[in-house]
């Protein structure tokens, strides 16, 4: 039996916007901290787009990156993540949406039907906040909870932005039954998914969460059948992504 959707939530990088670019930039940044002399020898990964994004699907967050690839140490990692705030909000750069159609998409979603949206990311909350409004869908999203709201050791694919989100939803506690989508573009954003459905569950609510791969414009870089946690739906276009919620909450999307 359907179900109407209770909330939609997302990803922000590589879901909602293409920010690649920018987040290298802000990497160096970080990395500046550490090594001032790290623009003579500057890691392999940051050497293309193509490697970057490789290194960010091979890794479950940010803080295995930096560890990984950077040499940073746990102590280090946690230093780097109160840095990348400042850093994103210094870089004016705008990154692009990730698909054509998607703005209108959120706009029908969250204005025209109502649905409840938020946002759970491992960038900054304050620069994820200025990115919506630049392209005037920020009173969409009512909840956003970015990797410096929650501990720096709760980071994705642990479910507490999740929860936090809903939280901020007004879908926490004994609310929190029901059901959502998440919608992001990496492996680990299932398992955040799979993660937060069984938190939900030990707290006795009865919850379904349904994982969406958000495909369009990424799909060169991941393989979506190696991911550990398959998703529900796999989206290589906004309009599939349309179709499928349409399929799936009971006369709750309407398109």
């Amino acid at each position: 039996m359907k179900q109407k959707i209770k909330a939609i939530l997302w990803d922000y990088d590589g879901t909602l916007v293409n920010s690649t670019i920018k987040n290298m930039a802000v990497t160096l940044d970080v990395l500046r901290h550490f090594d001032p002399d790290v623009d003579a020898h500057i890691p392999e990964v940051l050497t293309s787009l193509e490697k970057y994004q490789e290194a960010n699907y091979q890794c479950k967050n940010w803080r295995e990156l930096y560890a990984r690839h950077f040499g940073l140490s746990p102590e280090q990692t946690d230093e780097a993540g109160t840095l990348w705030t400042p850093c994103q909000l210094n870089n004016r750069t705008i990154p692009p949406l990730m698909a054509e159609g998607l703005r209108e998409a959120i706009l029908v979603l969250g204005d025209t039907l109502g649905i409840p949206m938020g946002i759970c990311s491992q960038n900054s909350s304050k620069n994820i906040r200025q990115m919506l409004e630049y392209y005037g869908i920020g009173g969409c999203f009512q909840a956003i909870v970015g990797h410096d709201d929650i501990p720096l050791d709760r980071q994705k694919p642990d479910p507490v932005g999740f929860l936090r989100c809903l939280e901020l939803l007004g879908f926490g506690g004994a609310q929190g039954g029901g059901l959502y989508v998440y919608i992001g573009d990496h492996g680990e954003d299932v398992v955040f998914g799979r993660n937060a459905q069984r938190e939900l569950a030990a707290a006795g609510c009865e919850a379904r969460v349904a994982c969406i791969a958000a495909m369009y414009g990424q799909e060169q870089y991941t393989d979506v059948d190696a991911w550990g946690s398959r998703p529900d739906y796999r989206a290589k276009t906004v309009e599939g992504l349309l179709e499928y919620l349409r399929s799936l909450g009971e006369g709750g999307v309407v398109l």
